[in-house]
């Protein structure tokens, strides 16, 4: 087993969630799950089929949700494909009296400078760890977590592979108890110490206080198309990016228009001659994570709930072959 994950908890569990793209066997058949924590890490968790073979890593980056909950979703899905597959919990969020008690009161509760390198004392934990090929290491993110992922790759050569689910083109701002009274001077992202430049936005704080109501796409449209002057900075450079990078969008989203980013970030790619493989789905909106094929209301995420599960069941093995073809598990 992992020699430095055995001080940490150890569970084995059985293989669950129905979105694994693979017939179902009997359960003495079934493959055998290992779930370990992380030294260094207190909340991420590493699932991987039992055995000693070393597997290529895949970071699971969630969305403005935070916590853990992407993690446990896809964490045995990822792993019965043959990868380590790494939930990185980083941010938990913490609204005090405004909102639920936060998940893990340790994590930033908000969304503003969280570290991008991370990701790089991550790599060096895991490195460690027999059970971990850390010569091999893909991104696996959605919305927030797709720009976490985006800067990440910009920043390090040794990731492989990324896919990113409603995308980014750029950093943002940043949000939390403390941007109420200071909209648009925090960046959700920091490296090295150092805020990110990022875009502002035009009323969040009114949208926190519409709650369900606010229309998130355009406070994430009307910022851009206020600040022209700050695009360049704030401009995630996915062309430094050399590795393997696959997006799925919809035009449709109605949380952040990751369709119109997507094609941005391609294009970007393309002027330094390198390829991206797009999925972009012109009548689904933000709900494309998975391989469901049965249609779910997402009322906030737009599109429609069978144009959303079209897209899924469209995407899913095409990311799964995307996967295996850049880090060969």
């Amino acid at each position: 087993m992992f020699a430095s994950l055995m001080a940490g908890s150890l569970m084995i569990l059985a293989p669950q969630g129905a979105e694994a793209p693979m017939a179902a066997a009997p359960a003495s058949l079934s493959p055998t799950i290992e779930e370990s924590t992380v030294a260094g890490f207190p909340h991420a968790r590493i699932y991987r089929l039992a055995g000693e073979q070393r597997r290529p890593v895949l970071i699971i980056l969630p969305g403005a949700e935070g916590g853990d909950g992407a993690g446990k979703r896809f964490g045995p899905i990822l792993a019965r494909l043959g990868y380590a597959a790494v939930s990185l919990p980083y941010y938990s969020p913490n609204w005090g009296s405004y909102g639920p008690p936060p998940e893990f009161t340790d994590l930033p509760g908000s969304f503003i400078d969280i570290r991008v390198d991370q990701l790089a004392a991550l790599r060096a934990e895991l490195a460690k760890m027999p059970g971990a090929d850390t010569d091999r290491i893909g991104l696996f993110a959605g919305s927030k977590g797709s720009e976490f992922a985006l800067i990440a790759a910009s920043h390090y050569p040794w990731i492989s592979a990324v896919v990113a689910y409603a995308p980014s083109d750029l950093v943002w701002e940043g949000w939390g108890l403390e941007t109420v009274e200071a909209e648009g001077t925090r960046s959700s992202f920091s490296f090295d110490g150092k805020p990110l430049p990022f875009m502002p936005y035009r009323g969040f704080v009114e949208g926190l206080q519409l709650g369900d109501k606010a229309d998130l796409r355009a406070i994430h449209e009307n910022g851009r198309a206020d600040h022209p002057d700050r695009e360049k900075a704030a401009r995630i450079p996915v062309e430094q990016y050399r590795g393997r990078l696959m997006l799925v969008a919809g035009d449709r989203d109605q949380l952040w228009n990751s369709g119109r980013m997507a094609r941005n970030i391609a294009a970007s790619r393309k002027a330094a001659g390198l390829e991206t493989e797009a999925l972009l789905y012109p009548d689904a909106g933000h709900d494309l994570g998975g391989a469901s094929a049965e249609p779910r209301d997402d009322p906030r995420g737009g599109g429609t709930p069978e144009a959303n599960a079209t897209a899924r069941a469209d995407a899913w093995p095409k990311v799964v072959a995307f996967l295996q073809n850049a880090l060969k598990p």
